[in-house]
């Protein structure tokens, strides 16, 4: 296929190696939404590009590949990548109608891992698109006297108090979006990471390792995430067979330490721990300290979020890695279709399991 007419002059080769690909991922973007590539049709093969944009294969890999994942590209295996019809493509179109994301007041000021990444990703696709959502916290008047009556609403779900207000806008006549499982009776599109399914990668990993006895240290009774992760292990549990060692109520260092006292000090203790946060997992390396046990040659440990620290504790923490970022952006995508009256998909993000040097064999 030959190269549009109307194609924009950019020169990318003039600028800095680390952000060549963004900029012909934007050169492109700039093109779908101008109309000259129009949905369905294949843009240029990669070595096409390539001469194009004078740059290497890799670069253009990485600039398709953003676009995929924004939601302006598709590609088909053994066919190529074709331009999408999304609401995606209309950048710098006012959307139909504003956008708000609501946030869970005590998260938004007090959290250092888990909710920034959020905001980041999310903010990172509206930047994108000129778009400028407004922030709300939980503890407002809603929906009324806060929130305009056609606004398109992003929910943050940490626990059962963030339901009703949820439900409350669903109820009211609002368009909303959750982010994080949604298990209320409203027909509600959700954005979420399968946390139920990376407690099962933790538990293959050590199964695989020869364990028998894994215990596992819950998270708060009441939030979402903590749920998923117990039904995982509970799955587990009943899939390989083995005893059910859980307590636990909190994500916090001081509950790893505290209940990892109480579970390693049983007879016939378990010679693994899977916990429902890294923070938790933390606490359980000074209590296996404490207690005269060597990670990870007397007790397996395996944590959950990969937060920054994960890699820098001694050993480094084997932990079930969210993509955060990945979250935000995907529900920022499925807000602005709600906010141009289209229907979203619901989206179900994959964990991944990041191996280091706190899992070994019993």
């Amino acid at each position: 296929m030959s190269h549009p007419k109307k194609r924009l002059n950019v020169n990318i080769a003039a600028k800095p190696v680390t952000l060549k690909y963004r900029l012909v991922a934007k050169a492109l973007r700039k093109e779908i939404e101008a109309g000259v590539w129009q949905p369905g049709v294949r843009i240029p093969a990669e070595r096409d590009l390539m001469q194009r944009f004078e740059v290497a294969h890799m670069t253009i890999r990485q600039a398709v590949s953003s676009l995929v994942e924004e939601g302006a590209l598709q590609s088909v295996q053994g066919k190529g990548t074709f331009v999408m019809d999304s609401g995606l493509t209309r950048t710098g179109k006012p959307v139909r109608h504003p956008m708000a994301f609501l946030i869970p007041s005590e998260l938004r000021y007090s959290d250092a891992y888990y909710f920034p990444e959020i905001l980041t990703g999310f903010r990172q696709v509206m930047d994108e698109h000129g778009y400028s959502p407004t922030l709300y916290s939980t503890n407002m008047p809603i929906p009324s006297r806060v929130i305009a009556a056609d606004t398109a609403v992003a929910c943050l779900l940490l626990g059962e108090d963030d339901i009703q207000p949820l439900e409350n806008l669903k109820d009211s006549g609002y368009s909303v979006v959750a982010i994080n499982h949604y298990r209320g009776r409203r027909s509600i599109p959700t954005v979420r990471i399968d946390d139920s399914d990376g407690v099962r990668q933790a538990i293959d990993h050590l199964i695989a390792l020869g364990h028998q006895s894994i215990g596992f240290i819950a998270g708060p009774q009441d939030n979402c995430d903590a749920l998923d992760r117990k039904r995982g292990y509970r799955a587990a549990v009943k899939l390989y067979g083995f005893q059910c060692l859980e307590a636990g109520d909190d994500f916090s260092e001081e509950t790893g330490y505290r209940t990892a006292h109480q579970i390693l000090q049983k007879q016939n203790g378990p010679t693994a721990l899977v916990c429902a946060s890294d923070l938790s997992a933390i606490g359980v390396m000074k209590a296996a300290h404490d207690l005269g046990l060597r990670i990870p040659d007397d007790l397996s440990l395996i944590g959950f979020g990969d937060f920054s620290l994960a890699d820098y504790v001694n050993p480094p923490l084997t932990t079930v890695r969210q993509d955060r970022k990945a979250l935000g952006r995907y529900a920022a995508r499925s807000l602005i279709h709600i906010a141009n009256d289209e229907n979203p998909r619901n989206v179900v993000l994959p964990p991944e399991l990041i191996v280091r040097g706190s899992t070994a064999s019993p």
